[in-house]
């Protein structure tokens, strides 16, 4: 699907599963590395290119509560939720969470974070 279409579909599942509408987004494309891991910082030869895989992440300030809601669209069709705390961010179950939960963790104005609720296409 295209970037438009990925965004809208994250703007109805965010407007569905919240009951509201998204106020931020954002979206990153796959990457792929095809020769060498670490090695362009030590002068070896590195291959990274794009793919046109996409992900999607909409979001809004939580309407209540001190807990971060997160849902993901992106797996493979089963229903991935998870809530935490901004104080809370130790990685644990379920394990796809952990990058986002890092995310929060070192961000580097977290104390000007507030919980939020997001959608992940």
């Amino acid at each position: 699907p295209s970037l438009e279409t990925l965004v809208e579909k994250a703007k109805m599942l965010f407007k569905d599963t919240f009951g509201r509408e998204a106020s931020a987004g954002g979206a990153a494309p796959g990457r792929v590395n095809l020769i060498g891991e670490h090695t362009d910082y030590n002068l070896g030869f590195v291959f990274p290119m794009a793919l046109p895989l996409v992900t999607v992440v909409v979001g809004a300030a939580a309407a209540e509560g001190a807990n971060c809601r997160v849902k993901s669209f992106a797996g493979s069709g089963e229903d991935l939720a998870v809530e935490f705390g901004l104080d809370r961010t130790e990685p644990g179950e379920p394990a796809w969470a952990n990058y986002f939960k890092g995310v929060v963790s070192h961000f580097h104005a977290a104390k000007l974070l507030p919980a939020f609720e997001a959608v992940i296409v």
